[in-house]
């Protein structure tokens, strides 16, 4: 933390459902130095098709940067676009779209600055897999960052899925999350396991992988057997339940952090007894 946040100058709670004009002024200053700086030559692939194909999902006005005027002027545009905006998310869709379009290098170099700049300005979100997420921990992103990078895709698929679920900022669907968070466990097993078919369930895998060679702790079998009946009994959220209609922010992130953490436990442990995985 800076000076003024750390002696309590400047408010230190996480902008949550907000963006103060310092943030968005600091994302735009260094996206601006990434793609308009006056030494990026003017028909780069990458600043064309990153910054046109932007502008048009945002149904902002794009010109073809022909000479340095009009690239400036693609750039005041979107500048006022950006911080003249009322609606708080604005930046963040913004951060989305150019991450998306822009190549990986670019992408990790960016999502790495731009989140230096959410956490110095107390922002209550940090990017993720391209993605703009409620979470601040850099232990839990650290955590659902190798969930999702795993070698096993539908491990992944299932974590990727949630982490969109939870993070969406107009319609989060925090019931479906969990679900997915539940379901990446529930496909690690099986894995680990070879279950497949309709007998392939985390209440049963679970209990299987001990015949795999992989051994965990009872009380933790227990913990996550007892997740599994929470997302899955006669009122589990899997099913409907009434109990979960309106699924908390709360118990999404809670599933999507420690199943994510569950999954990396238990590839930790099976490439102990199966290193070829």
């Amino acid at each position: 933390m800076v000076f003024s946040t750390r002696y309590g100058y400047k408010d230190a709670k996480p902008q949550i459902e907000t963006a103060s004009d310092t943030l968005k002024r600091r994302i735009f200053a260094a996206f601006y130095k990434q793609e308009f700086s006056p030494c990026i030559p003017l028909n780069t692939l990458q600043y064309i098709t990153a910054i046109e194909d932007m502008m048009i999902e945002m149904g902002i006005t794009y010109e073809y940067p022909e000479n340095s005027i009009i690239k400036q002027k693609n750039s005041s545009i979107l500048q006022k676009y950006i911080l003249q905006s009322n609606e708080w998310y604005l930046i963040f869709d913004f951060i989305e779209r150019y991450l998306k379009l822009s190549s990986k290098e670019t992408a990790k170099k960016m999502a790495s600055w731009f989140n230096n700049i959410l956490e110095e300005e107390a922002s209550g979100y940090r990017i993720l897999d391209r993605q703009v997420i409620p979470i601040t921990n850099q232990a839990e992103l650290g955590t659902i960052r190798e969930a999702y990078t795993t070698k096993y895709d539908s491990v992944n698929t299932h974590i990727s899925k949630a982490l969109t679920l939870y993070s969406d900022r107009k319609t989060p669907d925090y019931e479906n999350s969990t679900k997915e968070s539940i379901s990446a466990v529930e496909a690690m097993c099986c894995i680990i396991t070879g279950m497949t078919g309709a007998q392939a369930t985390l209440g049963k895998a679970i209990k299987k992988l001990k015949d795999s060679g992989v051994h965990i702790h009872s009380a933790m079998e227990n913990a996550f057997t007892s997740l599994y009946g929470y997302t899955s009994d006669a009122n589990g959220i899997r099913h409907g339940g009434i109990d979960f209609t309106a699924a908390p922010s709360e118990d999404a992130k809670y599933m999507l952090v420690s199943c994510s953490a569950f999954v990396n436990y238990l590839i930790e442990k099976w490439s102990k007894v199966n290193p070829k995985g």
